[in-house]
């Protein structure tokens, strides 16, 4: 059983490549991390490896022992290494210590010790630290990755993406929380594993004894006030600083900040408090007594309305509270705050609220407020007999429209419902992949559909039309707030869309030294808590984050993106946000977890439908794992056929990003045959990539070079190396060796700039070695790509204690991969599988 087995050390490599170079240079480590940061485990692990490569290891109760035998120890011509481990120093008895500290001191014996930040050390320990003896190494929490993989191994199969981020926005990557989490989790049933992945429902219910005591640890000791405080943000999640409640509290929220217990954050004037840790506050919603949780519900409820309840979602946020008190609000207050729970995409409570409106004093208006709320939980059936029964509204034909084609798939039925709504019209053409009509619906109501218009032109090939068109668009939806809407028919959600598109074009058409970070408008909303333009503002960054190299980072961002979950969304829907994680963890060189992330990507597809054009970047998305995964043909063949349905119906530029993606993996000349046959010209927007095919196809030299300016003057430094190298190929094939030498310069150059590798994938010029010879190097198998990929930062033994092979195994496996890879050591295998270094933080 799952349940049965200790919990793994994992993602910690960079942890214990420092500590094994400290021990290299005859140096202890001080480990200083927060509580159940998992300091403890690493000592372990890393005490483990210093056994392995023959080590002694001892614990401070072993030190008299063998200090008895000293005299036999020190005839020794190599004396054995010794390695003293100590958990919580800050901790440790004075005398206990001292033996260790001589040992140390002496430089007999190595100190590999934990402590918490700000601990009072022990006078000898600071000695050491002062003498050079030992190190201090930060251990910090898990990122959304490390955590990712830490649930994974633990539970022997891969986690949905969506389950994942439930587990990190509650443990915040905490091995400790995350275990705890994960026993409970099994234990009520919450966690289980459904068609090959886990899934977790969440936090619910009663949490278990250990839950409950870890919280006490991390909230400590607490006076009255502070206890009250904490519990009021338990329920409430956040408070205002200004509200009667905060301020009754006297110097409490002052001194839980002080202590880190709760973090204050400033959005414009308003300063909100919250817990700091997730866990406590589910945790203490779930434990308050009955009639403690109640009556400070209505404390808080009753400081919200004393300030008139004028800020958005405040009277969703009163009826909330509530509820929870059995007091259900009046029919006014109810349509009120159904209303702020739709804006604030809280599609439970506003069906809720509807529902508890008396029969007698149900109207359309709130008819249409639950089909709408029915529509953002995905109940499309449900939502349509609602719309379908208020048709008479003036805005019920466009929801219901926008419910039938996206939910229902019922495109001819939402054309018809839309009636003159030539912006729900061009919708539905989209849908049906019709892109010049839907253009020119959409231009016909540029100014009620100015983003949809601008993604059409961008898509058809004219990206400068699309951002004049969005610049055109801006100053109708600027200042629109939650409720509001333009006379055009604009409202705050088609600002956030504007947003993103804005961003998204921009990189498209100029690159990222266009745009340093997402629009300040998508930014701003994000930080003021909404989820949608939070999504939108990951993809933007992570996308910065893959053009530029940076792919560790960007896969941080798309693992939050992927795993938000609203209504079916148009614009970014989930199996492409899902693809794109797919793509990016290849990048980053696990090819195995992006081919899981890419069948979550098509499971998730049978749930939602999407149009055709992002239908066809998701599978760009996958011809890239394709390529990641050593099948180089597969991954181009896949492009080629992407790009065919692409101009066919006239998304040039989703096309062009095709065929060159194709002609990156070895189909140059097949993707300009095809790109001629569909169009005589190009627009400048995407004239480098072009020249890139063009190049490839010709090995030209030259012009891959001026290829290789052209992306780096955009800021596309990877491509930019990429196109270098294949320059350097193609002037060794025509004997240009003083060119060819410039050329591997410069790539060199732009991937110090950018850290990121070249991908062994992409041929240098068109499937063609030196001096034109055709490469016959045989393909990795994935077995072979695994091993080599973990070797890149493992030792053999350690591959072998993952994957659960033997060490003569994994020698075969390395054996074949150093010789279809062309390298005879270690260091060489990164460059040549394309991914980055073992990362060797520097200690300070």
């Amino acid at each position: 059983m799952v349940g049965g087995f200790d919990w793994p050390v994992v993602a910690r490599e960079s942890e214990l490549a420092e500590i094994e170079q400290c021990t290299a240079m005859r140096m202890g480590a001080l480990l200083v991390g927060a509580p159940g940061v998992g300091k403890s485990r690493l000592l372990e692990a890393a005490v483990e490896r210093a056994a392995r490569t023959g080590a002694r290891v001892l614990r401070p109760e072993e030190l008299d022992k063998f200090q008895a035998q000293t005299p036999r120890h020190r005839t020794q011509a190599r004396p054995q290494p010794i390695v003293i481990a100590l958990d919580d120093v800050h901790l440790a008895d004075r005398v206990a210590f001292e033996p260790a500290h001589r040992m140390a001191h002496s430089g007999r014996a190595l100190l590999l010790a934990t402590t918490e930040p700000g601990a009072a050390l022990p006078d000898e320990l600071r000695r050491l630290l002062v003498g050079g003896r030992m190190r201090r190494l930060a251990v910090e929490a898990l990122n959304r990755s490390g955590a990712a993989r830490m649930l994974s191994t633990r539970l022997a199969g891969p986690v949905a993406v969506d389950s994942a981020e439930r587990f990190w926005e509650l443990s915040h990557g905490y091995p400790l929380v995350l275990r705890e989490l994960v026993d409970q989790g099994l234990a009520d049933g919450t966690l289980r594993q459904a068609g090959g992945f886990w899934h977790w429902s969440g936090f619910g219910g009663t949490p278990s004894g250990r839950l409950v005591d870890l919280v006490d640890l991390m909230l400590g000791d607490l006076d009255a006030n502070e206890r009250e405080l904490v519990n009021m943000l338990g329920l409430a999640g956040t408070l205002e600083a200004g509200l009667s409640v905060v301020t009754e509290s006297g110097d409490a929220a002052e001194s839980l900040n002080r202590r880190g217990l709760v973090v204050a954050r400033r959005s414009g004037l308003r300063l909100t408090l919250r817990l700091t840790h997730p866990l406590c506050e589910a945790v203490i919603a779930a434990t308050l007594p009955e009639l403690t949780a109640r009556r400070l519900r209505v404390r808080i409820a009753d400081a919200i309305e004393r300030t008139g309840a004028r800020r958005p979602n405040d009277a969703a946020r009163v009826v909330r509270l509530r509820l929870g008190t059995r007091r259900p609000p009046g029919p006014d207050n109810a349509r009120k705050a159904a209303v702020d729970a739709l804006r604030a995409r809280d599609y439970p409570l506003a069906e809720l609220l509807c529902r508890s409106v008396p029969a007698e004093d149900t109207d359309d208006r709130l008819l249409a407020t639950l089909g709408e709320a029915l529509a953002g939980q995905r109940r499309h059936i449900e939502a349509e007999a609602c719309l379908s029964s208020v048709p008479q509204l003036a805005a019920v034909p466009r929801a219901r429209a926008l419910n039938l084609a996206f939910g229902l798939g019922r495109l001819a039925e939402a054309e018809a419902v839309a009636g003159r709504d030539q912006g729900v019209r061009a919708l539905v053409r989209l849908f049906k992949d019709r892109i010049a009509e839907a253009r020119e619906l959409a231009d016909s109501a540029v100014d009620a559909v100015p983003a949809l218009s601008a993604l059409l032109h961008h898509e058809s090939g004219d990206g400068e039309r699309a951002l004049a068109v969005l610049r055109r668009g801006l100053p109708a939806l600027s200042g629109l707030r939650d409720g509001d809407r333009h006379d055009t028919g604009l409202c705050a959600a088609d600002l956030l869309e504007h947003h993103f598109l804005t961003g998204w074009i921009t990189l498209d058409t100029q690159g990222p030294a266009a745009i340093e970070a997402a629009p300040a408008g998508l930014r701003e909303r994000a930080a003021d808590g909404d989820p949608r333009a939070r999504m939108f503002v990951d993809l933007i960054e992570a996308r910065i984050l893959r053009l530029t190299g940076r792919t560790g980072r960007a896969v941080e961002a798309l693992r939050r993106a992927a795993a938000h979950r609203g209504p079916v969304e148009w614009l970014a829907p989930r199996p492409w946000r899902i693809a794109q994680l797919a793509g990016a963890v290849a990048e980053s060189g696990d090819a195995r977890e992006a081919a899981s992330l890419l069948e979550q990507a098509r499971e998730a597809e049978r749930e939602e439908r999407q149009h055709p054009l992002t239908a066809d970047a998701m599978a760009l998305e996958a011809a890239l794992v394709t390529a990641w995964l050593g099948d180089r043909r597969g991954a181009a063949r896949q492009a080629l056929e992407t790009a065919g349905r692409a101009l066919a119906a006239g998304r040039r530029h989703q096309g062009l990003a095709a065929l060159h993606l194709a002609a990156r993996a070895g189909q140059a000349r097949g993707a300009l045959v095809l790109w001629r046959a569909r169009h005589e010209g190009v627009s400048a927007v995407d004239d480098v990539r072009l020249q890139h095919v063009l190049g490839l196809a010709d090995d030209d030299g030259r012009s891959l070079d001026a290829v290789s300016l052209r992306f780096a003057a955009m800021g596309l430094l990877p491509l930019a190396a990429e196109a270098a190298a294949a320059a350097r190929r193609a002037h060794e094939t025509s004997d240009d060796h003083r060119a060819a030498r410039a050329s591997r310069a410069t790539s060199a150059e732009l991937l110090s700039r950018c850290g990121a590798a070249l991908p062994e994938w992409a041929p240098a010029a068109d499937g063609r070695g030196p001096r034109g010879r055709p490469r016959s190097r045989a393909a990795l198998t994935l077995r072979e790509r695994e091993v080599a990929t973990l070797a890149v930062s493992l030792s053999n033994q350690e591959i072998a204690d993952r994957l659960g092979l033997s060490v003569r195994t994994v020698e075969n496996h390395l054996y074949r991969a150093y010789g279809k890879l062309a390298v005879t050591t270690r260091t060489d295998l990164a460059p040549r599988l394309g991914v980055a270094p073992a990362r060797r933080t520097r200690i300070a």
